[in-house]
């Protein structure tokens, strides 16, 4: 009797303690992301070209460091501070020059690029960060809890075209952390969620963006 009674006292702990996050894994954002709201741009475009960012993170390909670059092409161009020059058309330029296509261009071909294609700015890139993290503890013996962490981080710079110098360096990384709750049995860990590490990801390339924003003139 006693043993239930502790059972049923320790599942309640659990539950308040965790606000029922249960079976589901209920998602909680720790890094809230860019709270400065950027101010209205009323001048001319600046024009920019993003090259994709390479992927330096093991057992992950190109196609990470292609999804942060075209997230950071969106937000960008949200702004309404920079025209975005066309990636396809980009792509199909640096294959007929023989250019490498990531963000692993050097500075001296990033000058050539921007010169041929008329832009001001080259942004290039790296995903230094990018998966899971698992923690968690057992509770009685009769129930664990388990906490997943999605992180991604982002180096970004960009070259003037003018002057060939970097006139923009910055990191920048998003976090979110998964509970979930298993009891006797019921509920159980979390696989590998796209969506939340897509998430992470974004994070970190909302708050590149608005560095960019108030630094890139």
């Amino acid at each position: 009797m006693k043993k239930k009674s502790l059972f049923w006292g320790l599942l309640a702990v659990i539950f308040i303690t965790f606000g029922c996050a249960g079976m589901g894994g209920e998602t909680r954002q720790v890094d809230e992301g860019t709270a400065q709201k950027l101010p209205a741009y009323t001048g001319q475009k600046i024009s920019i070209a993003i090259m994709d960012f390479e992927t330096k993170v093991p057992g992950y390909d190109w196609r990470v460091g292609q999804g942060a670059s075209d997230m950071l092409t969106t937000s960008l161009v949200k702004t309404k501070k920079y025209r975005v020059y066309e990636r396809n058309k980009l792509a199909s330029i640096m294959k007929e020059q023989g250019f490498q296509q990531s963000g692993a261009v050097d500075q001296a071909t990033a000058v050539r690029l921007g010169k041929m294609i008329g832009v001001k700015y080259i942004l290039t890139g790296a995903v230094t960060e990018y998966g899971t993290s698992q923690s968690g503890f057992q509770a009685g013996g009769f129930a664990n809890v388990g906490k997943k962490g999605y992180s991604a981080a982002v180096d970004v710079r960009a070259v003037s075209v003018e002057t060939g110098e970097i006139v923009f360096a910055d990191t920048a990384e998003g976090v979110l952390k998964s509970t979930h709750v298993s009891v006797m049995g019921f509920g159980g860990g979390e696989s590998f969620d796209h969506k939340k590490a897509t998430e992470a990801m974004r994070m970190a390339i909302d708050k590149v963006m608005a560095q960019i924003y108030i630094d890139l003139n």
